[in-house]
């Protein structure tokens, strides 16, 4: 397996634990929820034939909502702390070939004690920028990026 491989592995195991806080979250508000199984790719060859359709599904209503998760490696709690100096929101690739569309992303920060939260309706206010991902060797692609006044910042306690 290749080094970037390795590396992206790994951060998909460390994504586990945002993903279900996202879903207690959720689960303490009283809806219910679904998290899809955590299935692996062996090599770059077939890393499409184990793109999920999200990390987790909120049911309100009737109505079935994908959420996507990320977690930072930063403290913050508001825009006025935001760290960074725009906001990202995602990779322009996942977002343009998720089917369905991201109801929202939900960004934790380092203690999962607070998030940002950038709803999909905010799309068009979105901008691409192409960014060398640090994580990885040699590795540059366009990102979505979102101005902070469409992020709303919670505590989720």
């Amino acid at each position: 397996m290749s080094n970037n491989l390795n590396k992206f592995l790994s951060h998909l195991d460390n994504s586990t634990a945002g993903v279900f806080t996202a879903a207690l979250y959720f689960y303490q508000k009283g809806l219910d929820v679904r998290i899809g199984g955590l299935r692996k790719c062996t090599s770059h060859q077939n890393y499409m034939d184990f793109v999920d359709d999200g990390d987790l599904f909120v049911y309100n209503q009737g109505e079935s909502n994908r959420i996507e998760v990320k977690n930072l490696s930063a403290q913050f709690t508001c825009a006025e702390d935001w760290c960074f100096k725009d906001f990202m929101v995602c990779a322009k690739k996942a977002y343009d070939n998720a089917t369905p569309k991201p109801y929202a992303y939900m960004i934790f920060n380092k203690d999962r004690t607070h998030m940002a939260i950038v709803k999909g309706d905010t799309h068009k206010h979105w901008k691409v920028v192409s960014r060398t991902d640090r994580r990885y060797d040699n590795y540059t692609q366009d990102f979505y990026i979102c101005d902070l006044e469409h992020i709303q910042f919670k505590s989720i306690r």
